[in-house]
């Protein structure tokens, strides 16, 4: 992993977890937004990827967005649906960019800010090799803690996530570069990225 992931994961695991969950007391109001939501978020990330043939490791740090919406259901429970998206551009090597969009479920145990995030859903994978795209399809899954605040009327929310992509074959669209018998740029493709970030809300 990346030493600037690395600490950018760490401060975030502080900040959601070091301090402590606030459990409110008996008759404090709930604060859980009623009706729809929406959240967009910017982040930093590291992945594990792995195939037949492929280099394992938590070698390749890069940006996130995240994208989410939906509704609540109840002062605990939340529904919606998110886009997760990793990418990592190298200026030597074969860039990559994995997204994973889910049906995702926050639960909120103390029905107050602090919140557990689960979704299950697709995950697609482009790989940039020269001028030439390879892309694969499959299972995404995904998994996440994350806080509410608001500051002046404005929600914050600071979140780690970890999305995991069963992918299979990556191909390319045509036979792709000599190398690639029959397009194949890769099989046995699964993916995982860990990220924190900062989610704005209304």
């Amino acid at each position: 992993m990346h030493a600037t992931a690395r600490h950018f994961l760490v401060a975030a695991s502080v900040l959601l977890i070091g301090r402590g969950v606030p459990v409110p007391a008996d008759g404090q109001g709930i604060d859980i937004d009623e009706g729809g939501w929406f959240v967009l978020g910017l982040g930093m990330g590291t992945a594990n990827i792995s195939c037949d043939g492929c280099t394992r490791g938590w070698n390749s740090g890069g940006p996130t967005l995240l994208a989410q919406v939906g509704g609540t259901l109840s002062p605990h429970l939340r529904l919606g649906l998110g886009l997760d998206e990793w990418w990592y551009l190298p200026a030597d090597s074969t860039a990559k960019l994995v997204k994973t969009a889910t049906a995702l479920l926050h639960y909120y145990p103390f029905g107050r800010r602090f919140y557990v995030e689960a979704g299950a859903g697709w995950s697609r994978v482009f790989v940039l090799e020269g001028r030439a795209e390879a892309k694969g399809n499959g299972l995404g899954l995904a998994s996440g803690l994350g806080y509410d605040v608001r500051v002046r009327g404005v929600k914050l929310a600071p979140r780690i996530n970890y999305d995991y992509g069963l992918i299979g074959q990556v191909r390319f669209p045509d036979r792709g570069p000599p190398y690639a018998r029959r397009g194949l740029f890769a099989k046995g493709w699964k993916h995982q990225v860990l990220s924190a970030g900062l989610g704005v809300g209304i």
